[in-house]
């Protein structure tokens, strides 16, 4: 049992403050402290990547990649020059082939991924992100994080190859995001049941979190992140009522951000983290959901305070840096 469970909101976020953000030092170069790299984006969806994708920008990640579909690219492009967008995936396979080579290299050199934001449900592009989460699996030993959400658990409610590759994973590397019908979806999938049965749904995401070894995140009203028997977390910060497509992007990106400053305290000792607290890789990569869910949820309070019923969220993404500051104030550290 982890000793997350016993700890208040309070202590959650001092404590992820003080063991999963690594210190901004002026002997650090560029890339140590956050390379995401977000896959998706198609013709018909190009706003999904750029909101987690920005997002991720936004908390600090020195470095935030877009692998897109070839047509969506000049558009993303277009949204911001502060990422740096691939269009490396094809819809369209035989006339361009999704170029394997340059994504197998630049996942190289990732320490987070966010597998869905807009990739849409083209076959082609399905495949090739399982073939992605193969490739982290065999070549990487499943150790750079992924986060699957939108039509990445559409992938992975469809296809029992890839349902296998992420069941290989070490615990903690995979955390899905699913929302109310892509829960439902997921479940039926895995189970053969409807969501309707007298199983409660805490219950649900412990079995699929348990049959998948993955970290389940349950986005709703009150957001419960469940990682099997080990620690079941819930956040009930205040966000609104207002519900707008491009939300959970935001929270893909902020949760992808918080896992990379995780991996460069946790697997690359950047820094020596906390010794009073003993923490494993499952703990940090909760934390860095729970961080992720309540900076999300401030934001959508804040943008909705400010735009009320015309909020949308490109608004709720532009608090996203302003929250992280207000959340994890910067210390000033002698070196």
């Amino acid at each position: 049992m982890s000793v997350l469970k016993q700890l208040s909101h309070k202590e959650l976020i001092n404590l992820a403050h003080s063991k999963c953000i690594p210190p901004l030092l002026s002997k650090f170069h560029k890339g140590q402290t956050g390379r995401v790299c977000i896959i998706g984006g198609c013709e018909d969806y190009t706003g999904a990547p750029y909101f987690s994708a920005n997002a991720t920008a936004l908390m600090g990640c020195d470095l935030t990649h877009v692998i897109c579909e070839r047509q969506a690219a000049p558009i993303i492009k277009g949204y911001s020059p502060n990422l740096m967008v691939h269009p490396y995936l094809s819809s369209n396979v035989k006339e361009y082939p999704t170029d394997f080579d340059k994504i197998k290299s630049l996942l190289s050199r990732i320490h987070v991924i966010v597998i869905g934001p807009g990739l849409g449900r083209d076959p082609s592009m399905l495949e090739s992100c399982k073939r992605i989460i193969q490739l982290v699996l065999e070549e990487h030993e499943g150790k750079i994080p992924i986060v699957i959400d939108a039509d990445g658990l559409f992938l992975l409610s469809n296809d029992r190859e890839a349902q296998d590759f992420i069941k290989r994973f070490p615990k903690g590397r995979i955390i899905l995001t699913p929302n109310v019908v892509e829960f439902q979806r997921l479940y039926t999938a895995l189970f053969n049941k409807d969501t309707s049965d007298d199983i409660d749904k805490l219950k649900k995401a412990e079995r699929i979190s348990e049959l998948l070894q993955c970290i389940v995140f349950c986005k709703g009203r009150t957001d419960h992140i469940v990682a099997s028997n080990y620690c079941n977390l819930e956040n009930v910060t205040p966000g609104s009522n207002k519900r707008v497509g491009g939300q959970g992007d935001t929270l893909t990106g902020t949760i992808a951000c918080m896992l990379s400053y995780s991996r460069a305290i946790h697997d690359f000792k950047l820094i020596d983290p906390n010794p009073k607290i003993e923490f494993s890789w499952l703990d940090y990569a909760l934390l860095s959901c729970y961080s992720g869910s309540t900076i999300t949820r401030t934001c959508s309070k804040l943008a909705y305070q400010e735009k009320g019923r015309a909020m949308q969220t490109t608004d709720m993404n532009n608090y996203v840096g302003q929250v992280f500051q207000m959340m994890f104030p910067e210390e000033l550290i002698e070196e």
